[in-house]
């Protein structure tokens, strides 16, 4: 083959790859990065905004409480409503690690929250909806 040939064919694969890319942050947002897997993960501790929580250690809990962090795909260059900011986040998950480390991931109906840092979620409600009905955590009006 020759080094044209080859220069094309990557040329092609890196095109394809950047517009498959771009596709997929379209439709499903960005996700989160550095995310642990549940075999990381001592507990976790799901709490509603201004209330103690229960803590889970049994493991499909915590498979469940870390496939949640997947719902908190945000939209780039997309601001944060600093009124959304304000309110803060109705629910909190904090995430004890095995090596000592806490992670914490938060919503609020249009916000997210990653270890402190606001992001616009791309599926507004999702993670609030989900984490209430998988934690039996009861809506608040």
């Amino acid at each position: 083959m020759r080094k044209g040939n080859i220069l094309r064919s990557i040329a092609g694969t890196f095109l394809t790859l950047l517009v498959v890319t771009a596709l997929f942050v379209m439709r499903s947002g960005v996700p989160i990065f550095g995310a642990p897997g549940a075999k990381d993960v001592e507990s976790v501790t799901v709490a509603r905004a201004g209330e103690k929580g229960q803590t889970y250690t049994d493991p499909e809990k915590i498979k469940l409480a870390v496939k949640l962090i997947n719902s908190l795909n945000y939209q780039p260059f997309t601001r944060v409503s600093e009124n959304s900011v304000e309110v803060g986040p109705d629910v909190e998950i904090k995430y004890r690690l095995k090596d000592g480390r806490e992670l914490t991931a938060a919503a609020n109906w249009i916000t997210g929250w990653w270890n402190g840092e606001a992001h616009a979620l791309k599926q507004p409600d999702m993670f609030v909806n989900l984490a209430e009905g998988t934690f039996h955590l009861g809506r608040r009006d």
